[in-house]
């Protein structure tokens, strides 16, 4: 008897499909249909299954036979998972704990496939979590979603559109922007946001370093290092010290002073805590 053929992996029969059915319009609307309804389903299971290995390696999907197959054949992105690395999981661990009452409205702004928006939802359900992105991956749509997060397709220095969010879903517990990385960016966009973030909420930047990386090292350029001097003037202002040094991220910090109650600084990651305007 011969022997039987190996069954087709599940990439190679999309591909296959697709192959076969490549001048039917149909036929790929409703295959990327299904690979966006299964980024759906492994996004909104990451916080329930999978959340806590993503605090003890980076990638762990990658020892799933499943996943990982799903992955290397293309059913799957990785853009579907949690991006964020093991040591700014941990920091938001402890963040968390932090909080003086469960969140009520979170903004993170630069969500990827939305691995992490699907997290706070599954540690928050009660919050309202909302996820802006330049380029919202297809899967994504905009508007609120099946597990309950709103997205929102948009550039996080767009005044109008920050000033709308603030409006709908503010005041925020909590504000992450891991958007651009770009100096500028985060500098506008703390500018505007930050009083929008209620008394005891966190205000947080992730990847402050991509400014003091050599040429080469990242793609495209994230323009001038301002946060060092906005933590040193922070420091001081908390301590009641010098007078700061004319530089933006001085100027940054004297501005928002008023408003900190605390600073976080840890690796590639900073946070403040946010308090009630001073005055009237």
């Amino acid at each position: 008897m011969a022997p039987s053929p190996s069954r087709p992996s599940l990439g190679n029969r999309f591909r296959l499909l697709l192959s076969r059915e490549g001048r039917d319009k149909r036929t790929r609307e409703q295959l990327r249909a299904a690979k966006n309804a299964l980024a759906t389903a492994i996004r909104a299971q990451i916080g329930v299954g999978l959340a806590r290995h993503f605090l003890e390696r980076e990638s762990p999907y990658r020892d799933d036979p499943r996943l990982r197959a799903m992955l290397e054949d293309g059913v799957l992105e990785r853009a579907a998972l949690i991006r964020k690395p093991p040591h700014l999981l941990h920091f938001y661990r402890r963040l968390i704990l932090g909080l003086e009452r469960t969140p009520r409205s979170i903004l993170e702004i630069g969500v990827k496939g939305g691995g992490s928006t699907a997290l706070w939802k599954t540690l928050f359900p009660t919050a309202t979590v909302v996820g802006l992105d330049r380029k919202l991956k297809r899967w994504l749509e905009p508007g609120r979603t099946t597990d309950g997060v709103v997205y929102v397709e948009g550039d996080q220095t767009d005044a109008a559109l920050l000033k709308q969010l603030a409006a709908d879903h503010g005041p925020f517990s909590l504000v992450i922007d891991d958007g651009s990385h770009v100096s500028d960016d985060q500098v506008e966009t703390i500018r505007r946001l930050v009083r929008h973030v209620e008394p005891g909420g966190f205000y947080v930047i992730e990847d402050v370093h991509t400014t003091t990386l050599e040429p080469g090292e990242l793609p495209g350029d994230y323009g001038e290092d301002v946060w060092a001097d906005f933590v040193s003037t922070v420091f001081d202002r908390l301590r009641k010290g010098p007078e700061a040094p004319d530089t933006p991220g001085a100027r940054l910090a004297e501005k928002l002073s008023p408003l900190i109650d605390e600073l976080l600084v840890a690796r590639q990651v900073l946070a403040i805590r946010v308090r009630s305007p001073t005055g009237p």
